[in-house]
């Protein structure tokens, strides 16, 4: 479908009646929502009849609900790619304060470091070794962050792939994606969403929908006005802003080796046995090789 296909919207929006309306309201008002739901699911929210869904898709120029989301979603997509374009630019530092280089380094430094002591201030022992028994529990382990948090979340999965089977990346702009993962969510899952500024508003209908399926929540982010954090999520706050970047890498990625750690100390024996599994094969490849040489 086309992109301006969502143009058709505002154009037959005085086509609806006045429940119609309200129904789209509701959707434009969270627009990465509509990519999640089921035509059954939004009429049960809304207290209206399919049919009466099915009616407004017509009113708006779609054949079905499905070429409605389709049109949401390509909408959605486009946002995400303008987020992600202008999510990097560095914060404003006056050249008369860079003047002054060592000055400004100074303050960074010590920036720097009164950030890692609070932010290790708040890290309990407990809550770490609980993450990472869900983590283990987990028969899904979906890692999500978008623009400058998708480092982390790769990071995260490295840390991860090789201690558990069943870890998966996903990036909340891929749509089809998300939703391909999500639908196959079971009660006992994990969901780890990494946010960070400038937040993608669409991660709370990925976490929402996440807990609705059952799984259990790990946001890592830097307030609990962001979107990941959840009545019911487990926390991690990482102040990441610096004097002249948005976000710096360094404490979310000391967390995740902290839970990766966790992770390795709740496996027990299973994790000696991965290791001798480990080298067996690196021996067997560095035997091949050396007989092929031969």
């Amino acid at each position: 479908m086309q992109d301006d296909s969502f143009q058709s919207i505002n154009k037959n929006y005085h086509n609806l009646t006045k429940k119609q309306k309200e129904i789209l309201n509701m959707l434009l008002s969270n627009p990465e929502g509509v990519c999640y739901v089921s035509l059954s699911e939004l009429s049960r929210n809304t207290r209206v009849s399919e049919v009466t869904i099915l009616r407004m898709c017509k009113r708006l120029g779609f054949q079905n609900f499905v070429e409605l989301k389709q049109a949401f979603r390509v909408h959605t997509e486009r946002l995400v790619k303008n987020f992600l374009e202008t999510s990097y630019f560095s914060l404003d530092l006056p050249s008369a304060e860079r003047a002054d280089r060592e000055g400004v380094m100074q303050q960074i430094l010590d920036g720097a470091r009164t950030q890692s002591a609070a932010f290790y201030d708040t890290l309990q022992k407990e809550k770490i070794l609980k993450t990472s028994r869900l983590i283990l529990q987990a028969k899904t382990v979906l890692i999500c962050g978008q623009g400058v948090s998708a480092v982390v979340a790769d990071y995260f999965y490295r840390r991860l792939s090789p201690l558990i089977p069943n870890a998966i990346a996903v990036r909340p702009e891929d749509m089809d994606n998300v939703q391909a993962n999500l639908i196959k969510l079971r009660p006992g899952d994990h969901v780890i969403a990494i946010s960070f500024p400038r937040y993608y508003a669409a991660m709370r209908s990925i976490v929402q929908f996440a807990e609705y399926r059952g799984a259990n929540i790990t946001a890592i982010t830097d307030d609990r006005n962001s979107p990941v954090v959840t009545p019911n999520s487990e926390n991690y706050f990482c102040n990441t802003s610096t004097r002249v970047f948005y976000n710096s890498y360094s404490l979310p990625i000391e967390l995740v080796n902290l839970i990766a750690s966790g992770v390795v100390l709740e496996m027990g024996e299973d994790y000696d046995r991965l290791v001798s599994s480990a080298h067996e094969v690196i021996h067997f490849i560095n035997e091949s090789g050396s007989s092929q040489k031969e």
